[in-house]
């Protein structure tokens, strides 16, 4: 396995560097421009992402360091570890606006769901560069698929429909890169629509159903399920194209705007930065995203290649859900922002997702 050095280090991508960094500035921009608008301001939250910022850059250093090819051997242990964590939140978690998916320790939160995410990508990486060219066998299929749904009920028993949704589009997305047959894929989408319309009627909450239905009538509860989308749609429209300035959205700033700091970061952003500055946000998750598949393409092995792409394949997800339920066209589902919601569990995770794709980066180059 290929050491790494002073020298090595050298070899990083930079590019994605820039897009990481990037994100986590706006995010602190954003999340600093909510703190003042408290009276008087309330550091704390920020000062604690900064806290996590920090854990999670020294996470991120250390998997970079790390051979990242290690996992594959841990790929099962990953696997047992996330059913461990998904089993203890719903046994000891806390329940945090009606979903049981927080540890609460000493004060401080951690939901394991987002630790859950990058565990899976690990070990169904692992099981895709293995068997990904018998996946044409339908056995492969079962298997896989059975390691998804036991992670996509625990996760609904919290319920967290979001959660569930990003494991999910990471199993299908990373199977369209192995060699799925086409009637296996209609199969799985013929499932899939059967088990989303039997959750709907037996396991979403009233609430959650709520939430669906206000994304077909925008209008029909604006002052109760509604509110946010429609207070989250005006914040984004007020920012026009150069934005009202930091700390200067009435939306936020007057408290309109719910939960500014982790589901609607984005419209905050979007109100006080513009058109411009979403532009140059959306770019950002555009460099990283794009610089994940071209590291991914270029991995000379497979489970290289199927982790760097199930990263991106997860960033991308969630920054389509979160923009999507900002602007009104997605059910709001608490999906946050990576690396720009505040909350530490989804903070550190990203970063050492990212840290990871850095380590095949750097094998690749040293062993070219």
């Amino acid at each position: 396995m290929a050491k790494i050095n002073l020298q090595g280090l050298r070899q990083i991508d930079w590019l994605l560097l820039l897009a990481t960094s990037l994100l986590v500035f706006f995010g602190l921009v954003a999340l600093a421009s909510v703190t003042i608008a408290k009276s008087p301001p309330e550091w704390e939250p920020f000062f604690r992402q900064s806290i996590f910022l920090i854990l999670g850059l020294l996470l991120s250093g250390l998997a970079i360091l790390v051979d990242y090819r290690i996992l594959r051997g841990y790929s099962m242990h990953a696997y047992v570890f996330s059913i461990i964590l998904l089993v203890g939140v719903l046994i000891f978690g806390t329940t945090i606006r009606n979903t049981t998916g927080w540890f609460v320790i000493a004060g401080i939160s951690f939901q394991p769901v987002e630790l859950v995410k990058l565990l899976w990508i690990v070990a169904f990486s692992a099981y895709l560069a293995r068997y990904a060219r018998a996946f044409d066998q339908w056995r492969h299929l079962w298997i896989s698929g059975g390691f998804m749904l036991a992670l996509l009920i625990l996760i609904m028993l919290q319920p967290d429909l979001g959660s569930a949704f990003v494991i999910l589009v990471i199993y299908l997305g990373l199977l369209l890169l192995a060699n799925v047959k086409l009637k296996q894929v209609l199969l799985l989408l013929l499932i899939l629509v059967t088990a989303g319309v039997l959750s709907y009627f037996f396991l979403l909450q009233n609430y959650q159903k709520d939430r669906i239905k206000v994304l077909f009538q925008p209008g029909s509860d604006p002052l109760g399920s509604g509110y946010n989308v429609t207070q989250s749609i005006i914040a984004i429209g007020s920012g026009q194209f150069f934005g009202r300035g930091f700390g200067q959205g009435t939306q936020s700033q007057l408290n309109f705007l719910p939960e500014q700091q982790t589901d609607f970061i984005f419209s905050v952003f979007a109100e006080e930065f513009g058109f411009l500055g979403t532009a140059l946000l959306l770019s950002a998750f555009a460099l990283l995203l794009i610089r994940s598949s071209i590291i991914a393409r270029r991995s000379r092995e497979d489970f290289g290649a199927f982790l760097s792409a199930g990263i991106g394949i997860w960033f991308v997800v969630q920054l389509f859900i979160n923009v999507g339920m900002n602007m009104g066209i997605l059910p709001v589902t608490g999906i946050p922002l990576p690396l720009v919601s505040a909350g530490g569990s989804s903070l550190v995770s990203s970063l050492v997702a990212i840290g990871l794709i850095q380590s095949v980066v750097l094998r690749t180059r040293l062993t070219v």
